[in-house]
């Protein structure tokens, strides 16, 4: 949006408000008249209630729905800019300084529908959509969010479903961005009395965005089966197979990589002991000049206690790469040998009124190269 368009919008809001507000709080709620749905309706807007600090410049909401609650739909909208605000109330700039932002609007919308019952349990639909625009002197920047999601949830079984538009970012800790998943978990097994097994069966439709490792826009197949039992001791077994899409790429078909993981967790008398070890197959035999080759076994150990104003986590990671499953992608680290101190209780202690982070750590690294890295790090964030 060009500078003096934005201008022009926000300096003819004051003229168009009134108009709007003139309708003033407005709510209606109650089933229709031959008692098959309801409707509901609010707006408000701050120029009508001007002692409404919440109200924005402009906000409505309405709702609809059948009386027996099968279908849903609520739909709200809100208009705000702090920059006219401040000049409705007189508060001039005393620097002279531009507000970084003009304005911006939300529009959101959802709907859920709910199926007649199937095995003693209702399927659920959800969808959900979200648009937001702001408007600044650089510009106008927009921002969409969908989603739809599926619920089944009779005795002993839990389905979901669910899908989101691909997105072009980066999820940090995610080596798979997935706009496709379905879930089937067995919470527990109905052949088997008194039994904490549980079974989870799971499939993705994903990408792959990961700038920094050379890999954009890899789409991958994903299926997974795991098994989960123990009380005081936490096990999960994992099969795991993964077929990325190499022709996008320009390269023949590879084989699908496997992976095979036992996780275990166990928390006792203050301790926390975490244990995740992985065999991995991964077929390079079509990949020309692989980059790396990816070590067979993973491992991941962690230890932590929490003694008081003090808390303490070891943690030991062994080819610990998150896209092992893709050779081309460009290699990482070997191994970490780490060790944290963390004084944030401590610090809230000694400083109450602030909101503050304190951390020491020691940390070995060998990376892809086999060259060794030893770093000491002290880290201080402080808030008020």
């Amino acid at each position: 949006m060009r500078r003096a368009a934005t201008t022009a919008l926000i300096l003819s809001l004051p003229l168009l408000l009134p108009a709007c507000s003139a309708v003033g709080p407005r709510t209606t709620d109650g089933p229709g008249a031959d008692g098959s749905g309801y409707l509901a309706f609010e707006s408000r807007s701050l120029l009508a209630a001007p002692t409404d600090g919440d109200a924005g410049l402009l906000q409505g909401r309405i709702e609809a729905g059948s009386a027996e609650q099968v279908l849903r739909y609520n739909a709200s909208y809100s208009l705000q800019s702090d920059a006219l605000i401040q000049s409705l109330a007189a508060d001039e700039y005393s620097n002279g300084s531009v507000p970084a932002e003009l304005g911006r609007q939300s529009l959101r919308q959802e709907l859920k529908l709910e199926l007649p019952a199937a095995l003693g349990a209702p399927v659920q639909i959800d969808v959900h959509n979200q648009q937001d625009l702001r408007w600044s002197f650089n510009g106008e920047a927009r921002s969409d969010s969908q989603r739809a999601q599926l619920q089944w949830k009779p005795d002993f079984l839990a389905l979901d479903l669910h899908w989101a538009p691909p997105r072009d970012v980066t999820v940090s800790g995610q080596a798979l961005d997935c706009h496709l998943q379905a879930n089937l978990r067995l919470s527990s097994l109905p052949m088997i009395e008194d039994s904490d097994l549980a079974l989870d069966v799971s499939g993705q439709t994903c990408r792959i965005h990961a700038p920094a490792r050379g890999v954009v826009g890899l789409a991958a197949r994903s299926e997974a089966l795991a098994w989960r039992w123990g009380r005081v001791l936490d096990n999960r077994l994992r099969l795991q197979r993964v077929s990325p899409e190499w022709q996008d790429f320009g390269l023949p078909a590879v084989e699908p990589a496997y992976e095979l993981g036992l996780k275990q967790t166990l928390s006792r008398s203050g301790w926390q002991l975490g244990l995740d070890m992985a065999w991995r197959q991964v077929d390079q035999a079509t990949v020309p000049e692989p980059v790396s080759t990816p070590a067979r076994w993973a491992m991941n150990v962690m230890l932590s206690r929490d003694l008081g104003w003090v808390g303490l986590t070891a943690r030991w990671l062994h080819a610990n790469d998150p896209l092992w499953f893709v050779p081309l992608a460009s290699p990482v680290e070997r191994e970490r040998l780490s060790l944290l101190l963390d004084f944030s209780k401590w610090l809230a202690q000694v400083l109450p009124d602030l909101d503050g982070k304190m951390s020491a750590s020691l940390e070995h690294i060998e990376d892809a190269r086999g060259v060794d890295d030893n770093q000491v790090k002290w880290n201080v964030q402080l808030t008020w």
